[in-house]
């Protein structure tokens, strides 16, 4: 039965490649195949570890506090279930709603400012040391250019500013605004080379691999 697996994947995977001969039945089965298979594997997941288990522990270690306020999350989730059917008491859901829209926003602002801005802040900055302890010049160098770019860069975003240039305008203001905007192109530009190399990567892997399966690699 183990045999059958690869031989599969290697069907999954041809149909998933045919969508380069343009869009087909086949290709459209894969994508329903691939989005059902995550969302019973994600429903799956959510059950056991959220529901079953945490109800099977409570019913083994008896009441107590913090399995009280466990019973919070349940309730919010069965006010969602208020959304199917008949829409009289819809609004119920707006709460559980609201706490996840509110909590997911905070999340992902802290993750920004923690795991995005800080750092960058923090890797921009030209400290003494890097001139007196720098093992080569072009770390000095390096650290000089970043700083400079990340300047013009955050120069460039003046989202008040005219993108005619004004009369009285000085012609510096306008070449540093140039100079950040393509400098952001720039690095847009690099990051999409990344993504592209890593669907190429991932092009590559798949193709080994039906090489290998027909006994050609």
């Amino acid at each position: 039965m183990d045999a059958i697996w690869p031989w599969i994947a290697f069907g999954l995977t041809l149909i998933v490649l045919s969508r380069a001969f343009g869009d087909n039945p086949l290709f459209r089965f894969s994508q329903y195949f691939f989005v059902g298979l995550g969302l019973g594997y994600t429903v799956t997941v959510l059950l056991t570890n959220v529901l079953v288990e945490p109800a099977r522990g409570m019913v083994e270690a008896g009441p107590s506090i913090g399995q009280t306020i466990w019973l919070i999350p349940i309730v919010l989730s069965v006010l969602l279930f208020t959304r199917l059917g008949s829409q009289q008491f819809s609004w119920l859901a707006n709460f559980p709603l609201a706490i996840l829209f509110g909590v997911g926003a905070a999340v992902a602002l802290m993750g920004t400012i923690a795991g995005t801005v800080l750092p960058q802040i923090s890797d921009s900055l030209v400290s003494i040391n890097t001139f007196t302890n720098a093992p080569d010049l072009s770390v000095v160098i390096g650290k000089i250019v970043l700083v400079i770019g990340v300047v013009l860069v955050l120069l460039s975003f003046s989202f008040t500013r005219s993108k005619q240039p004004t009369e009285g305008e000085q012609p510096a203001a306008s070449g540093i605004h140039s100079i950040g905007h393509w400098l952001l192109v720039i690095s847009l530009g690099v990051a999409f080379g990344g993504a592209l190399l890593t669907y190429q990567t991932a092009l590559i892997d798949r193709v080994q691999f039906i090489t290998r399966q027909l006994g050609l690699g």
